[in-house]
């Protein structure tokens, strides 16, 4: 399998983050990537690829395609704002969120007109995405390798052995909304594949298949109206990001019908209870017709013993779910997400993606 990634990932490390009113190490480390890479690395199937750095209208363009133009700015400058407005330079943290009660109604929705320090609430939602001299640097770079990996899928996607390729990244991406981040999350890098797929690479329509622990509402929300794009995520019920992942959000408009979440009981979900779902979820993919991408939000923290996950998934789990993803017979694009246990994510992520490789003929 074809592998892209870039070192400009690396560049995003905060220090530290607040996890259940804690000050706490950053869970979202580079060494994360690291890991990965070094297991992907000691196994002959897999073979590391250069990011594309020349895209015909600009790499922005396939970003602002996805997320609204005054967030991508907001993280552009927001630092460097910041930092001469007072703020501490080791990153931006909100001190005060926007919320929908707390504004008065005369008062101004023209974010620019706020300080850095309160502007920095209207553009997150959580207290897990500071934002460093060179997060926005490291978010470019993640979308660009996505988008290089979407573009050799497209290539050669007729050929059996080139049916998947993955991309290496952090941040992540399936937390941010158009114009929000969250959850680690900065740039949607999964919704921008998509919609790059969508519209310069495709006849049909893109599947993404989320087996992140956690619901990904940024890539919900990009298309809750979108008929082209089927969303199909399995997640913990109850947990992270809270507010969103009921089975009763399908869709709204022409999407109605094209969201599907599958939220399952945290602390008992097995190994054979996450295949049985997975197995549901791969037949709504199946039975939607013209399906001509299919894009995974690569999560692995729902392994038994990642630090913020709450499954029962053991290792042997991983050949299984990569094997059920090969069975659909879709070209696919694998996208990193979450997982946070060092010692095996490396392991994890090379099962599924190993599993996939095997079953695919």
């Amino acid at each position: 399998m074809r592998v892209f990634y870039d070192p400009e990932c690396l560049r995003h490390n905060p220090q530290h983050e607040i996890l259940s009113g804690r000050l706490v190490p950053y869970f979202e480390s580079p060494s994360r990537l690291e890991s990965i890479k070094n297991t992907l690395l000691g196994i002959g199937s897999f073979v590391f690829l250069p990011t594309e750095q020349e895209w015909p209208h600009g790499i922005l363009s396939y970003i602002i395609a996805v997320h609204t133009e005054d967030y991508v700015d907001h993280l552009n400058t927001i630092y460097n704002d910041w930092v001469a407005d007072g703020g501490d330079k080791s990153a931006v943290l909100p001190e005060t969120f926007l919320h929908h009660r707390l504004r008065a109604p005369a008062s101004s929705s023209n974010p620019n007109l706020l300080s850095p320090i309160a502007r920095a609430g209207i553009y997150c939602f959580d207290l897990s995405c500071p934002i460093t001299e060179n997060t926005f640097h490291a978010a470019i770079a993640a979308a660009q390798v996505t988008l290089t990996a979407a573009r050799a899928l497209a290539d050669d996607h007729t050929t059996p052995a080139n049916r998947g390729t993955f991309a290496l990244v952090r941040p992540p991406g399936h937390h941010a909304q158009d114009g929000l981040c969250g959850g680690y999350c900065f740039l949607n890098n999964a919704a921008i594949a998509a919609k790059y797929l969508l519209q310069h690479r495709g006849w049909g329509n893109v599947a993404i298949l989320d087996i992140d622990y956690h619901h990904g509402n940024g890539t919900q929300q990009i298309f809750y109206e979108d008929p082209r794009v089927l969303y199909v995520s399995l997640h913990a019920a109850d947990d992270y990001p809270y507010f969103t992942g009921s089975a009763d959000e399908r869709g709204a408009g022409p999407g109605f019908g094209f969201n599907h979440n599958f939220p399952l009981a945290r602390k008992n979900t097995t190994d054979d209870a996450y295949c049985e779902t997975l197995q549901q979820a791969a037949e709504l993919i199946r039975q939607s017709g013209e399906i001509e991408y299919l894009i995974v939000s690569l999560g692995v923290d729902t392994y038994q013993e990642d630090p913020i996950g709450g499954f029962l998934l053991t290792q042997r789990c991983y050949p299984r779910i990569g094997r059920i993803i090969a069975s659909l017979g879709k070209s696919t694009l694998f996208v990193m997400e979450g997982g946070y246990h060092l010692e095996t994510l490396g392991d994890n992520v090379a099962s599924v993606l190993l599993g996939f490789e095997q079953a695919v003929v």
